[in-house]
């Protein structure tokens, strides 16, 4: 049977299924282990099951037991990992790609949703009793019927897209790279992200946090977008919802 250290908690199920599958050594406590618990616990071990939180970088997979031939990362990216370092070792590395797509997608429109409609002002006034009706108490922005920007028409951004067409959106995207007419689906493309902030009264960013990112909303890209714009920001390790 082979043997595994798995960094973290899982769901209850599919620890008894790793269990009846693998000698396994699970984290009980749920704590963040340190490097060096880590390099521990995996001695001996054929694989590692981490998550996304969990770093391996070149250091510590240079201190691995030789034994350790898979890093299995409970995450949709890899970026935890420094895949080149594990190559060099002997170490394949997986990952769970897709599966977050549609969640991610809702998460999307929950954002929009939320910061148009002064979700978190009207949760503050519930809950300190302060709510006092006025015809333009808590008044927000409608989605129905609206022009959504997408930076980033990936797999996630196209199902923000197929979401927001019930709302009787108007799609507008930019990429890198200009979709298919299939995959856009009546979308209206823009070369550049500021042609598309422009024109977005509803704005999803939906790329990877980059460099190229970093800072992507600043004093002058905000001034493009239209006066009082939503937008819902789902960049890896960042989610937020802005109403201007």
């Amino acid at each position: 049977m082979k043997k595994i250290l798995v960094t973290r908690n899982l769901l209850p199920e599919n620890e008894k299924r790793i269990l009846n599958l693998f000698d396994a050594t699970l984290n009980k406590e749920d704590k963040v282990l340190s490097t060096e618990e880590v390099i521990s616990l995996s001695k001996d071990c054929d694989g590692i099951l981490c998550v996304g939180g969990n770093k391996f970088d070149k250091e510590i997979i240079s201190k691995l037991s030789s034994s350790v031939k898979i890093i299995a990362n409970y995450a949709v990216g890899y970026n935890n990992v420094d895949v080149d370092a594990a190559e060099e070792r002997g170490i394949a590395v997986t990952n769970t790609p897709e599966v977050l797509t549609d969640a991610t997608a809702d998460i999307s429109i929950l954002l929009l949703l939320g910061a148009s409609r002064r979700a978190y002002e009207g949760r503050k006034h519930a809950e300190a009793q302060s709510w006092n009706w006025s015809t333009n108490f808590l008044m927000g922005k409608q989605m129905s019927n609206k022009k959504l920007g997408i930076l980033g028409m990936g797999r996630i951004g196209r199902a923000v897209a197929q979401r927001a067409r019930g709302f009787g959106m108007e799609i507008h995207y930019h990429n890198r790279n200009k979709l298919s007419s299939d995959l856009e689906l009546g979308a209206i493309y823009h070369k550049d992200a500021k042609s598309l902030f422009a024109e977005s009264e509803f704005l999803s960013i939906n790329c990877p946090a980059t460099a190229e990112t970093t800072n992507l909303l600043n004093e002058e890209t905000i001034k493009i977008l239209p006066d009082k714009a939503v937008v819902a920001m789902l960049l890896e390790e960042t989610l937020s919802m802005i109403r201007l």
